[in-house]
């Protein structure tokens, strides 16, 4: 078994050998939401994955790094950072696709990065998801540990070549994001959603024995 992953995983090498974008997986899209460097890199906690900067993804918004404080205990490098939205209702981020059922994923992780302990403060911190013009989700950070992270998914259709994920203010706290990330499906994959209709993550459950916390 050994042997025939070994073999498996270097066919999978040489297929991504030389790949004609940044994305090592054709179709996934891996932003580090705040990173001013443009350079992709791959963290050593999440293999083979490239991220890169969400600069030429999105217009305005600010860039921030989290509290000193928080460095360290941030497990991936794209925690470590994020961009805020202080102006506007309505910001988006277009993320490049094709047609098809798609993963979109956001990552939230505060770290007191603007110094106001906004998720400890007693008053609430919430703001909005969109993917388009259709609502998603809410992001309540509202008495969060500064240090954790909020993870949002959802199962969707792209109706054209790209699909467009923005963040609303409701005018209880700044929406922010940490990182955003596309990834393909193939369209027999979850027959419940099609155009009219996407799916929200709820929960993740993994049977097995295994104790490393994997997502793609």
């Amino acid at each position: 078994m050994d042997r025939l992953y070994m073999v498996f995983q270097h066919i999978l090498n040489l297929k991504h050998k030389k790949p004609t974008h940044i994305l090592r997986y054709a179709g996934f899209i891996s932003l580090d939401c705040g990173n001013r460097n443009t350079t992709p890199y791959t963290d050593s906690s999440i293999r083979g994955i490239q991220h890169q900067s969400d600069v030429g993804f999105v217009e305005g918004g600010l860039t921030h790094q989290i509290a000193a404080v928080y460095m360290a205990g941030a497990p991936y490098e794209s925690q470590k950072t994020l961009r805020s939205f202080p102006n506007g209702s309505r910001n988006c981020y277009t993320l490049p696709s094709t047609p098809g059922k798609k993963l979109v994923r956001a990552l939230f992780t505060y770290g007191d990065y603007d110094g106001l302990n906004r998720t400890m403060d007693g008053s609430p911190f919430l703001f909005g998801l969109h993917i388009g013009a259709n609502f998603w989700e809410a992001v309540n950070l509202t008495s969060w540990d500064p240090s954790s992270t909020i993870w949002k998914e959802v199962l969707t259709v792209a109706p054209g070549g790209s699909v467009s994920v923005c963040l609303i203010n409701f005018g209880t706290g700044t929406p922010f994001v940490s990182a955003l990330e596309l990834r393909p499906l193939q369209d027999s994959m979850y027959p419940f959603v099609n155009s009219s209709v996407s799916i929200s993550y709820f929960r993740r459950i993994r049977f097995g024995q295994a104790t490393d916390f994997i997502t793609r």
